[in-house]
């Protein structure tokens, strides 16, 4: 298969019905017109010959880098300056296990939002080479912004020139100062005058006036009646995986569950690619590219490291649709040109409906298939992560497919949302009383664990009526500006927020969204504040019934009990999730900290925590939010940096004993430390010290907690009791040996001899070496026992 020739496949059977009606009462599927569709998924290859023919210079942002940086993902290497920009497909790398070893040429590229996709099809239409990006299939209109205000649910906005723009196209504003004046949605009105266009759009945020420049980009809802090439609508995509006119016997029609031809769940092994009912998707038995077997050696998926999850398009080559179409469940979930309606639970975009397109399929990662999920539950946002398209193209065949018919094949909807959610009966606890769930926010829960100094406080109160619970996120590191008033607080857009939302399964497993708070917004009481001297967002709210959340409150309450509720924060560099924190009650009035029992080691040195058993025993065990979760960073054989993190509490009382079996005399005491990393506040400016800096050993001083002096006889406990008031902070651990003035952190890179002197030895147990340099590293010339008391 040539990697850059674009094959299709013809999909007729007229008159065909919708299929059944999903969970949500939404039904797809049905065409009255002839029309092709790509047999394979656009591929790196593909869209190689794209960027270099159109984003020599990429001032729409074509190009992502997670298509180069992101090693589960990646198939674009870029190479040079803005201007002579040059693209080549990635290479074959590395083994098996760790990145890459088919090339990325016949993978299919992801990475791409809805614009990237259109821009694709408008250059296909043109011709390739040196076709347009801008006209075509869709006519892309884009203008500066000078204003906008917003009065009774309405945003009226002032856009320079006499715009060729609609009622009914969506419109995309970004850059003007003021909370929720970035926005995604359908055009209500447009009205010209003295050389400005002002069309309004749909909001619900508060009245205000936005200031500022800003910009804006139109496209039309669906493509032109003449366009050889476009993004497939939701009825033609669902058709062309699912639909057979003869499944249940000749002329008997019917939908299959899955685009492999079958109603029963893939199989994804490589052994034989050539069997039927084969996908790259996610089963009990582990990932296509990444086996349990694999997991259970240590390697786990991760985008530093790989492997590439990406399978070749077609590779299941016994596992196409009835039309002939590979790879429509599995691999990526794929973009539709459909406009979410606004019923649609993830049509939101900033408190304004209509704000996005659909997508379906099944990916490599998420084992739904797209017949009975309309989108991505897992991730519904724009960033594009492992998210991709197919072209549709013309028929010769008439009737064929124009606007008149794709604008009238829309999604049928029923009145009511479906319950969602498993009951949990062997969950016992007074439901007559207010509930508190909470966790601690941090890159470590990821399912990949990603490298992020971002963390957080999450807090969610159950009323004693189970008709509301209120929420308070407190969250560092990370850039909510644009959600807030437009500004981003940072120079670095790798860390705006692109989503978040609640969503329900148990640790370190993936499940759909119930309420989006952040793309889309689906809780009217969200309100973000920012604290400028911590450098701190805060989020409240309320989540009840009322909300247009995809499953009720009330029907989420049986997760919340199980403590299967999970925040999950989604970023531009990190569009899967670059923190998380799990629900967990409060059940009891004193627990221990722990630390778990895992890691997963990177190349750089750094490792992550993939077992949390303070959190959850069992499906069903619940524990105190005041419980104390320890946050190493790692914990491997020689002593390695870890940290006792707080930051889910107020109020904590700590208990501390240790005793000394060494002949040196050792002064201990905790300090507090504003992130994984051990860093330091400078009480002066405010500023962060990281182990290393100078300044560093002065800070901790000033950010001393406790105090605990062991110079007496060995085998002698000492104990020391203090309350801390907590604020979201954590606790790193110093030890100097007064006999030698040697002062050791818990953290390595403070140690003059690259040692860390802290080792974990069991639960609520750690043990030091008092020699520079590790001595004989037993880790046994003192021992600490923690106990913790909310």
């Amino acid at each position: 298969m040539p990697a850059t020739a674009m094959v299709f496949v013809p999909v007729g059977n007229l008159g065909n019905s919708n299929d059944a009606a999903d969970s949500n009462g939404l039904s797809f599927g049905k065409v009255d017109y002839y029309y092709n569709i790509s047999k394979y998924e656009t591929t790196y290859g593909q869209y190689v010959e794209f960027l270099n023919a159109v984003a020599k210079s990429d001032p729409y942002g074509l190009f992502n880098p997670g298509m180069q940086q992101d090693l589960l993902l990646n198939g674009i290497n870029r190479t040079g300056v803005d201007g002579s920009y040059n693209y080549s497909v990635a290479p074959s790398t590395g083994s098996p296990l760790t990145q890459n070893t088919e090339g990325s040429e016949n993978k299919p590229v992801n990475y791409v939002n809805y614009l990237d996709t259109i821009r694709f099809a408008n250059w296909m239409h043109n011709g390739k080479g040196s076709g347009s990006t801008e006209t075509g299939a869709y006519s892309i209109t884009t203008a500066a912004l000078v204003g906008a205000t917003r009065w009774d649910n309405q945003i009226t906005y002032k856009a320079t020139g006499d715009l060729s723009i609609s009622v009914g196209d969506q419109a995309q504003a970004s850059g003007l100062t003021g909370s929720g004046f970035d926005t995604r949605s359908t055009i209500r009105s447009v009205t010209k005058k003295d050389g400005f266009t002002y069309f309004t759009v749909q909001n619900r945020n508060s009245n205000g006036i936005a200031t500022g420049s800003g910009t804006v980009t139109v496209i039309p809802a669906t493509h032109a009646s003449g366009a050889r090439y476009w993004i497939p609508t939701e009825n033609e995509w669902y058709k062309a995986a699912y639909y057979n006119p003869n499944k249940n016997g000749l002329g008997s029609a019917g939908y299959y569950d899955w685009a492999t031809k079958s109603d029963t769940t893939p199989g994804n092994t490589l052994i034989n690619p050539s069997a039927p009912n084969l996908a790259n998707t996610r089963t009990n038995t582990g990932f296509t590219k990444s086996p349990l077997s694999s997991i259970f050696l240590g390697q786990l998926p991760d985008p530093l490291v790989g492997p590439n999850m990406l399978t070749e398009v077609g590779a299941f080559s016994g596992s196409a649709s009835y039309y002939g179409t590979y790879d429509q469940d599995g691999n990526i979930t794929e973009w539709n040109e459909s406009i979410y309606d606004p019923i649609s639970a993830f049509g939101d975009y900033n408190g304004s409906i209509n704000g996005t397109r659909s997508k379906r399929g099944a990916s490599f990662y998420n084992p739904a298939s797209g017949s009975s999920l309309r989108d991505d539950g897992l991730m519904p946002n724009d960033a594009g992560y492992a998210a991709g398209f197919r072209l549709a193209s013309a028929s010769t065949l008439t009737p064929n497919s124009n606007p008149a018919s794709v604008t009238t094949t829309s999604a049928t909807a029923s009145s009511t949302l479906s319950s969602v959610g498993a009951s949990c009966n062997c969950c016992e606890f007074d439901t007559d009383e207010d509930q508190i769930y909470s966790g601690v926010l941090t890159s470590r829960n990821e399912i990949w664990p990603t490298v992020s100094t971002a963390y957080g406080t999450i807090q969610l109160t159950l009323n004693r009526a189970k008709t509301e619970a209120i929420y308070l996120l407190n969250i560092i590191g990370l850039d909510f500006g644009k959600w807030f008033d437009g500004t981003p607080r940072t120079t670095d857009p790798g860390d705006d927020v692109s989503g978040m939302h609640f969503h329900a399964a148990p640790n370190y497993t993936v499940g759909d969204v119930h309420i989006g708070l952040i793309n889309p917004n689906q809780d009217n009481d969200l309100n973000i504040t920012y604290d400028q001297t911590k450098t701190m967002w805060t989020l409240t709210g309320k989540w009840t019934d009322s909300d247009q959340s995809v499953v009720t409150l009330t029907n989420s309450l049986d997760e919340i009990y199980a403590g299967e509720l999970y925040t999950n924060i989604h970023t531009e560099r990190v569009a899967l999730g670059e923190i998380r924190a799990q629900f967990s009650r409060s059940g009891s009035t004193t627990s221990n900290a722990t630390i778990p029992g895992s890691t997963h080691s990177h190349e750089d040195g750094s490792a992550h925590s993939h077992e949390d058993s303070s959190i959850a025993d069992s499906y069903c065990h619940h524990v105190d939010p005041d419980e104390i979760h320890q946050s190493s960073s790692q914990f491997q054989g020689n002593g390695t940096d870890f940290m006792i993190d707080l930051s889910s509490v107020s109020v904590i009382s700590a208990n501390i004993q240790a005793s000394r079996s060494a002949s040196y005399n050792t002064d201990l005491f905790f300090y507090r430390v504003a992130n994984p990393q051990g860093s330091v506040v400078d009480t002066l400016t405010g500023s962060w010290i990281n182990p290393g800096d100078s300044g560093y050993a002065a800070a901790v001083q000033a950010s001393k907690v406790s105090n605990l002096t062991l110079s007496r006889q060995d085998n002698v406990s000492a104990s020391e009791s203090f309350t801390i008031q907590s604020e979201g902070y954590m606790l790193g651990l110093v030890a100097t040996v007064a006999n030698t003035g040697n002062t050791f952190y818990s953290f390595t890179a403070q140690n003059a001899d690259g040692y860390n002197h802290f080792k974990y030895l069991s639960a609520n147990k750690v043990g030091f070496e008092d020699v520079f340099g590790g001595g004989d590293r037993d880790h046994n010339d003192l021992i600490i026992d923690l106990s913790f008391a909310a």
